[in-house]
């Protein structure tokens, strides 16, 4: 594929061989005037196209920058100088005109229009084409520029939100792990070797800005693993995985914290609890549900906690306009969470 530099190269080498060619061009069409050709109009008709192109160019990366970046008495000077300079050479190529074309441009009083305004509005045609190309390639560097500075500041703030996230996670499990060895219980040792994959997960895993979705359910077991060694009373806890579900790329721990939510709101001393996590495929992409009983002294609220406000900020980065996250409470008493993401077309 050739470069956007390249295509442009090739462009200007087109369009300049075509000015220089144009006065052959023309006998092609009339070869009765081929007689009429002469070595000095070619070469006069080269100088001027040599020295149009260069001021063209000295124009578009030297003299421009000048008046747009406030330079405006030096863009003045060198655009005075340039149309000078463009002067004599065309009364150069005047006064050396073996035909005699001075003397019949002072003849027929039109040397001022020879020299000067048919020049002028030559230089001038060139100049303006000259800084708008400097113009869009201005805007189009300024807008690169741009989107660089957003990329960084969204790479930097996603960074930011996971290294919020993760700590937190990890403090949960320790605690979890904490309650198990004072229980002195027999599962101790399962317990240590998942946390220790999901240590691996976080430290080896989540570095990039994706992982695949089936080690982030592995993930997400191993924690619903943990929790439900601890629950005071077994209950129904389920995992559901579609067989249709396809692995692909997804940002990581962008489902812990509605898994996290469900036991910190879903489960108590008292009453068995009814958890239950499922991924679904759709047209285009996944659909995450997290559903759990919701018990009166502990029911959730909506927008509350910094887990929630980082998943919902990772969203609108990672996917604007292609998500969904519902939050709501359930006809029959349930809290329930659906996330639909458009992975597809990442």
């Amino acid at each position: 594929m050739i470069s956007r530099f390249f295509r442009k190269f090739y462009l200007h080498i087109v369009i300049w061989t075509i000015l220089l060619l144009l006065p052959f061009i023309t006998y092609l069409y009339q070869p009765d005037k081929i007689a009429d050709f002469k070595a000095y109009s070619a070469l006069s008709h080269l100088v001027n196209i040599v020295f149009l192109a260069a001021n063209f160019y000295l124009h578009c990366y030297v003299v421009a920058p000048t008046y747009f970046f406030g330079r405006r008495k030096i863009f003045v000077l060198l655009i005075a100088l340039g149309f000078a300079t463009y002067v004599v050479l065309n009364y150069i190529i005047v006064y050396f005109n073996p035909d005699g074309e001075l003397a019949h441009l002072t003849k027929e009083n039109i040397l001022f229009v020879r020299l000067v305004i048919g020049p002028g509005i030559i230089y001038s045609l060139c100049m303006i084409t000259s800084s708008m190309i400097f113009l869009y390639d201005e805007q189009a560097r300024q807008k690169e520029l741009n989107k660089q500075i957003a990329l960084e500041k969204t790479t930097a703030e996603l960074t930011m939100l996971k290294l919020q996230i993760s700590p937190h996670f990890l403090f949960n499990t320790l605690n979890n792990i904490r309650w198990l060895i004072r229980k002195q219980s027999p599962d101790s040792e399962d317990t240590i070797v998942k946390l220790s994959e999901m240590l691996r997960y976080i430290l080896y895993e989540v570095d990039g800005p994706k992982v695949e979705l089936f080690k982030e359910i592995d993930h997400m077991r191993n924690f619903i693993a943990l929790q439900t060694l601890r629950l005071p009373i077994k209950g129904n806890v389920a995992l559901d995985i579609e067989n249709t579900v396809k692995n692909r790329m997804i940002p990581p721990l962008l489902f812990i914290h509605f898994v996290e939510n469900a036991f910190k709101y879903g489960v108590d001393s008292k009453t068995a609890p009814q958890i239950q996590f499922q991924f679904q495929e759709t047209p285009g992409g996944i659909i995450f549900i997290s559903r759990n009983r919701i018990l009166q002294h502990t029911e959730p609220r909506p927008n509350e906690g910094i887990g929630l406000t980082n998943v919902r900020r990772r969203l609108q980065l990672l996917y604007p306009n292609r998500h969904d996250l519902k939050i709501r409470k359930t006809d029959v008493g349930d809290f329930e969470v659906t996330l639909k993401l458009m992975t597809d077309e990442d």
